[in-house]
Order: C-alpha cells, then structure tokens, then sequence
C-alpha cells in the first residue's frame, strides 16, 4: 500500500467460495496484524457514518413518511 498506493482489493468468483473463506481467515488476519485493515467497526449507522446527520432521516423529509407504514394503512 505504502509503495503501490493501493488500498483496496477486488474479490471476484475466481475459483471457488472457498475462495473467500481463505481471504477471510487467512489475509484479514495477516492485514490486522500490519495495521492495515481495521479490526473494529466504528460505532453508529451507514447513514451517521455517511451523513453524520443522526440514524433516521429529518422529520420533513420525503422519505419519513414511509416510517410506520402499518399506523398509516389502518
């Protein structure tokens, strides 16, 4: 990564899903352990993490009308 400038790896269904096992328990563990892939998620959700705007959308938003869709059919 430091000489390359790297920084990230594209999985395909090259061979097998063992494939993917082997990348899991054998390169994540390899990366930790050089500092390069994380070892703990940060805390929060996708949208908090993205936006940084809290984990429901704003009141007035579009899409808040969908929240309780069961509440509104009745």
């Amino acid at each position: 990564m430091e000489e390359t400038d790297v920084d990230g790896f594209n999985l395909a269904y090259a061979l097998t899903h063992e494939t993917f096992i082997d990348a899991v328990d054998l390169l994540v563990p390899e990366l930790q352990k050089r500092g390069v892939y994380k070892t703990d998620y940060a805390q929060g959700t996708l949208r908090e993490k993205l936006f940084g705007d809290g984990a429901r959308l704003a009141p007035n938003h579009p899409g808040a009308g969908y929240r309780d869709l069961k509440a509104s059919v009745l």
